[in-house]
């Protein structure tokens, strides 16, 4: 906290007109935390205030008869006393309210005041302490008090007393009791100051008849209500001062001016500085922003001290109100030949005009940072010469060469993104965010034609994050359509496109859907988690999901790593993450469906079940070797679930008529299903080398032919340089030679195929290339019928944008930074319809009635719960009351300005810890737990938060547990149950559980006793609820979740009650109430 530096001097008072006039004085001054003002009241009883940091006057006032005691800054404005009244003014001087002993006999002789809540101020009079709400206009406590008060400062929560005798009381605001008494080493006291938990006091001691300020700053910590080690401030303390925003920073000045910055944990850290004052000091305070000081001498002279000027403010800079000043009337002077240009005119102006400029003016940078050089260009660079290297420039991606670009922004920009908290409702307004314009739409999708810029609607997008976390963000403003996007901040969030593509494809998702009937706990199952993911994004509707359990499952499987598709580090022996994301993606998709076909044949298998995803995917390929020059024959028969499909001359394909010189994907297709190579290869019995030929020949074609696009850079600007490269349809017959593919069966010459299959776009895979690499990254356009309709309409996912896009567009593969890169076609015969309900066909519910602990779990675990019963079968409408706790696996992580104000970068990262659910429908077993499971975790746990969650050290390990321990997926897939079976949950802030849960549940299976009991903008505490509704007290200890939604399901049976007896409103109105007396909270919580 160094770099403090003076920036002006103002006098405050005029000097008297009557030389034997009583000079006045300044009596007290304090920063306005709402506007740039600086407030000070005089010995004549005049308050004014000073605006900015040139401290111009604002506005002066007559408030009170006798001199200013006091001036507290208030949310409507200014509070002051001169000891007789108490009185509100605006910031224009205008009178709010006034008080008197008059008006209450409890404000005789004020004393000190202190605001110890928005509108709350604690008044020291002769009656005690007195607790008065200025917006009400009443008193809301009295406590006797007997002690000379000199002194007083708040944290809102405490209040510190300073007494004439030196010593300290710490009041306590909400019970209105003395909870503690300092003794300081000082005769009496003369400033102290109270930030958080901190308390600071300065003094003065009588030595030899004589009053000197001590050379100690007293420290009390008001956690333990302990004093800590004192301050040393050699000229003798008379002001001090806690820093607002850095709480462990105290401002000490003396009255001659000599001022210290220290730090208390590192005494040595010192700042000195000397404030020019003129006989001594009468005033000190400091900005609730940290950033000014202000100073006033005896000569009623201010000094405003200010660190870091250019990036300082004072207050939260609401505007001020200023006088509207007339307008000058209108001169209009008519130019014509008779009167010169020069008779018009000019403002006042400092700088050389324009026109006064030399001709020989010439502009320099003052040091622009050079633009990052992309790694495509320097993969490309080639040696021409010693030391000399060139590389192929893109134009179109890159633009003109030796152009600066303009700075954009993050914050406010489309990409950005919007908040619900700064979201301001206009029923004049349509658009869908005020924000929104044309230039920032993150909808707009057409690439204009004289700019190689990308659309907003197709560049990467971020989720940031307010003061109010992940629920304050708008997803709602990018997706405005039935179907959910997945949310970006995941591991591995590149696979999003993928597993949106194949949710558009109806064999692959009513197969991942039906797989769910099947009972698989395997914790490395991908298609069980995919058959879940998938069934929560039809029950989310459009909301955002994300992929968290799907992902997590990815990350724990050895083969990924080998494989290298994982972005995040995993510290794996073999591991190793692929660059290059077009590769990674495909790798991806090769390594999903052939995990999807082993864990079909591991869950299918043991109930002799015949595998599906084979006849869906599988591409069945005959391989025929010849060897040149031993003419010898092999051939071998594969099944691959995907196509790898390259350009006709990689493949070799021989050039038929109906081959074009500049080939579309059909011709790319054709020639990758008759795909022909020819290598060397060693002759071991001939000890001589052999040419072998080979012909990789597809023979038959799936219902879902999934299609890797591999192309080099040449082919790249190939196909973007061929009109209508992609084609949303395709014909397929079988032909001696293989398979003939062709966009129109129309023309083709007869007797060239027995027989022709269609096939038709389902959607496919892009990559949107950034100028940066960070900035590339992977899109979704899918085609799906429109709801209520036979019509056929292309949407494309964006991680959470969604949004409908026109064909021509969709399939417009034209553009620089637009590359396929997976394709999906499915056979036009093949049934469409989605089984939502696929899940039903012999649905195993059996884990509801049974255990299945986690391997290790001791034999000598705690069972508090009762397991349901086959007559106790959960129907639609069945009530459970759930209750979950969580463990922080990762912390959040925040940005700390310079100005002591952060900002969240991430949110922690929790995983679920203990999944309580009790039965809700009356009965003789009302209430009664039935699922009680503590989940393994088997990541490092950052923090247990066992004061909220009841976990502690070791319950979640199955080698030290004595809990019910159960991995992720058995306690998942009875919640998955409860819900498909039309199970409605009751619970207390459920939004929170359901998202870490990673489960989607229909507003309609939802009673949340959070909204319910939600009125105004605060959100109303379990624990209070349950002392103002059942006179209960809860949480007292360790959370405990069966308590919590025993608690919530009682709430629940409360709220139904007042509803049937027409008293909701009614006591809501009384919650609200009682809850701004007692802080909302019950009487006693710390």
């Amino acid at each position: 906290m160094d770099n403090w530096c003076e920036l002006n001097r103002t006098p405050l008072l005029r000097p008297p007109r009557d030389p034997a006039a009583a000079p006045q004085q300044v009596t007290c001054t304090v920063f306005d935390e709402q506007s740039d003002l600086i407030w000070a009241g005089d010995s004549t009883g005049f308050v004014a205030s000073y605006a900015e940091t040139v401290l111009a006057p604002y506005t002066r006032f007559r408030a009170h008869e006798r001199s200013v005691m006091q001036i507290l800054s208030h949310p409507k404005g200014v509070l002051s006393t001169d000891g007789l009244t108490l009185r509100l003014t605006s910031r224009r001087g205008l009178i709010i309210s006034q008080w008197t002993k008059d008006d209450f006999p409890e404000f005789e002789a004020i004393s000190r005041i202190v605001m110890t809540g928005p509108v709350e101020v604690l008044l020291a009079t002769r009656a005690g302490l007195v607790k008065f709400d200025t917006a009400k206009g009443m008193i809301t406590m009295t406590t006797p008090y007997f002690g000379d008060v000199i002194l007083m400062t708040s944290n809102k929560r405490h209040a510190a007393i300073g007494k004439k005798d030196g010593f300290i009381d710490i009041y306590d605001v909400r019970t209105g009791s003395i909870v503690r008494t300092f003794a300081t080493n000082s005769t009496t006291l003369t400033d102290m100051d109270l930030k958080e938990q901190t308390l600071v006091t300065c003094g003065m001691t009588r030595r030899h008849g004589v009053f000197s300020s001590d050379p100690l700053v007293n420290v009390f910590d008001l956690r333990t209500m302990q004093g800590l080690a004192p301050i040393a401030f050699p000229p003798g303390a008379y002001f001090v001062r806690l820093h607002p925003k850095l709480p462990s920073v105290i401002m000490i000045a003396s009255q001659g001016g000599q001022m210290h910055c220290v730090d208390m944990f590192d005494p040595t850290k010192i700042f000195l500085a000397q404030i020019d004052v003129g006989p001594e000091l009468l005033s000190f305070e400091i900005s609730s922003t940290g950033d000014f000081i202000s100073a006033v001498d005896a000569f009623s002279l201010h000094h405003l001290w200010a660190h870091n000027p250019e990036h300082s403010t004072m207050s939260n800079r609401a505007p001020l109100d200023y006088a509207s000043l007339p307008e000058p009337p209108s001169t209009r002077t008519t130019i014509d030949d008779d009167i010169p240009l020069n008779t018009i005119g000019m403002p006042h102006y400092r700088e050389t005009l324009l026109s006064a400029w030399p001709t020989q003016t010439i502009f320099r940078s003052a040091g622009t940072i050079p633009k990052q050089i992309d790694n495509s260009i320097l993969a490309s660079a080639r040696q021409v010469g010693p030391g000399i290297f060139e590389a192929s420039y893109d134009k179109a991606k890159y633009g003109k060469r030796n152009m600066a670009k303009k700075y954009v922004k993050v914050a406010g920009s489309s990409a950005s993104g919007k908040f619900l908290s700064s979201k301001t409702v206009s029923p004049t307004k349509t658009s869908r965010h005020p924000e929104a314009s044309m230039e920032e739409d993150a909808f707009e999708f057409k690439c204009e034609s004289n700019t190689s810029k990308v659309p907003n609607a197709f560049k990467k997008l971020e989720i940031l994050y307010s003061k109010f976390g992940i629920d304050d963000f708008d997803f709602d403003y990018y997706n405005q359509t039935k179907f959910s996007g997945l949310e970006c901040h995941v591991d591995n969030s590149y696979t999003n496109a993928l597993l949106q593509l194949y949710r558009f494809v109806p064999e692959i998702f009513n197969f991942a859907v039906g797989s769910l009937a099947i009972e698989n706990l395997n914790q490395d199952s991908l298609l069980t988690e995919l058959g879940y993911l998938y069934d929560m994004l039809v029950k989310a509707d459009g909301k955002h999901f994300r992929a968290t359990n799907f992902q997590h499952t990815l990350s724990s499987i050895g083969e990924a790593y080998e494989v290298g598709i994982l972005e995040k580090d995993h510290s794996s022996v073999n591991g190793h993450t692929i660059t290059d994301l077009v590769q990674r993606s495909q790798w991806f998709n090769i390594f999903l469906l052939n995990k999807l076909l082993s864990d079909e044949r591991v869950s299918k298998q043991p109930l002799g079940l015949q595998p599906e995803l084979g006849d869906i995917l599988g591409v069945q390929i005959q391989h025929q070797m010849r060897r040149v020059y031993t003419d010898e024959h092999k051939s071998a028969a594969t099944l691959k679930l995907f196509l790898e499909v390259t350009s006709p001359r990689a493949n070799n394909f021989e050039k038929t008529p109906h081959i074009p010189a500049q080939p579309d994907v059909i011709q790319y297709i054709e020639s990758s299903m008759n795909r022909f190579e020819h290598e060397r290869v060693q002759d071991t019995r001939a000890a001589r080398y052999d040419i072998q030929e080979t012909l990789h020949q597809v023979r038959r074609i799936p219902t879902v032919l999934s299609c890797n696009i591999i192309l080099t850079s040449e082919e790249k600007r190939q196909i973007r340089n061929t009109r209508d490269w992609l084609k949303k349809k395709f014909h397929a017959g079988w032909s001696k030679n293989g398979y003939f593919l062709t966009e129109h069966i129309r023309g083709v010459p007869s007797g060239t195929a027995s027989y022709f299959e269609e096939y038709e776009l389902v959607g496919f895979v892009a990559e949107i290339s950034g100028e940066a690499e960070k900035d590339t990254h992977l899109v979704t356009f899918v085609q799906m019928k429109a709801e209520g309709s036979d019509t056929k309409n292309w949407y494309m996912f964006n991680d959470f944008l969604v949004i409908p896009i026109p064909e021509e567009e969709a399939l417009n593969v034209s553009y620089w930074w637009k590359t396929p890169v997976t394709l999906v076609y499915r056979n036009s015969n093949s049934p469409s319809e989605f089984h939502y309900d696929a899940w039903k066909n012999g649905l195993n519910d059996e884990i509801l009635y049974r255990d299945h602990f986690a391997a290790g779990t001791r034999e000598s675990k705690k069972i508090e719960y009762e397991l349901l019963t086959k007559q106790e079968a959960p129907h639609p409408g069945s009530l459970v009351a759930i209750d979950t706790e969580f463990v922080t696996i990762e912390e959040e992580q925040f940005e700390i300005r310079s100005n002591g104000t952060r900002s969240l970068l991430k949110p922690s990262n929790q995983a679920l810890a203990r999944v309580s659910v009790l039965r809700g429908d009356d009965g003789d077993k009302f209430a009664v737990p039935f699922i009680d499971d503590w989940v393994v975790v088997k990541e490092n746990i950052h923090d247990y938060l066992t004061t909220y969650s009841g976990i502690e050290h070791g319950d979640l390990d199955p080698l030290t547990s004595d809990k019910a321990l159960v991995t992720r997926q058995v306690v998942y897939r009875k919640l998955w149950l409860l819900l498909n079976l039309g199970c409605v949950f009751v619970g207390h802030g459920l939004t929170k559980d359901f998202r870490t849960i990673n489960i989607s549940v229909p507003k309609s299976q939802v009673r949340d006793t959070a909204v319910f009991f939600y009125k105004g903008q605060r959100i109303l505490s379990l624990r209070f609820l349950a002392y103002v509704l059942l006179d209960k007290k809860v949480q007292e200890g360790n959370h405990d979740s069966i308590e919590d939604a025993h608690t919530a399901l009682m709430l629940y049976k409360k709220y139904l009650k007042l509803q049937e007896n027409n008293q909701f409103e009614e006591t809501l109105e009384r919650i609200y109430q009682e809850g701004q007396i007692l802080r909302f909270k019950p009487p006693g919580e710390e």
